[in-house]
């Protein structure tokens, strides 16, 4: 699945991943690359849509379980 994420801040797309010890420990550690600002949720685009491979897995992956009771 495509996750788009957008900074509720500034506007940027660009994230990075931190590790801090001394943070809580629910903090995935996502950034905003420009002003560095803690990602939530609320930073996720809405309707965001599934790219055509994983479009593809997850139908496969339908059709899969439904034939496992033939």
């Amino acid at each position: 699945m495509v996750m788009k994420i957008r900074c509720t801040a500034c506007g940027s797309a660009k994230f990075t991943f931190t590790h801090d010890p001394s943070s809580e420990a629910s903090f995935h550690g996502a950034r905003c690359a420009n002003c560095n600002k803690r990602l939530t949720a609320r930073d996720l685009l809405p309707n965001t849509p599934l790219d055509p491979i994983a479009r593809c897995l997850v139908s496969q992956m339908k059709k899969n379980t439904n034939n496992r009771g033939t």
